[in-house]
């Protein structure tokens, strides 16, 4: 399954094409919209595609974009439940060390920063494979 959104060309640069596209209406509701890496606060985000249709591309041209929804889920594994588990695993082994509970903080603290690293070098590493495709221009 896929999740379909559209929009306008902004710009072309170095082979690299750039789609203003505004917030779906499935975000809208989400409490993570402000947060998300796809949209920003304003209902509007310039981003980077990649042209699978085939046509030709130029600026000002309507296009309609897709990315998996089996990558959305992924992406939302790795920025909340891998931070989450991390946390309460980290946190456990301050607790296993009866010190007190400022070490509990600590080691969940830590658990965080570590999750924190991954989601950085997840994200340097995986970041094109997770970017919206055009399928079709509409012109």
């Amino acid at each position: 399954m896929e999740e379909k959104i559209f929009g306008e060309v902004f710009d072309i640069k170095d082979g690299k094409i750039f789609v203003k596209i505004n917030l779906p209406s499935a975000c809208s509701s989400c409490s993570h919209s402000e947060e998300c890496s796809v949209f920003s606060k304003d209902q509007n985000k310039v981003i980077e595609s990649e042209n699978i249709s085939g046509e030709k591309v130029e600026k000002g041209d309507t296009v309609e974009l897709m990315i998996e929804r089996k990558k959305i889920l992924l992406l939302s594994v790795i920025f909340y439940i891998i931070p989450t588990i991390l946390i309460l695993i980290f946190s456990l082994i301050g607790y296993s060390l009866k010190k007190g509970e400022g070490i509990v903080a600590i080691f969940g603290f830590l658990g965080f920063l570590i999750s924190l690293i991954i989601i950085y070098i997840f994200n340097k590493r995986k970041k094109d494979q997770f970017n919206h495709k055009i399928v079709r221009v509409l012109k």
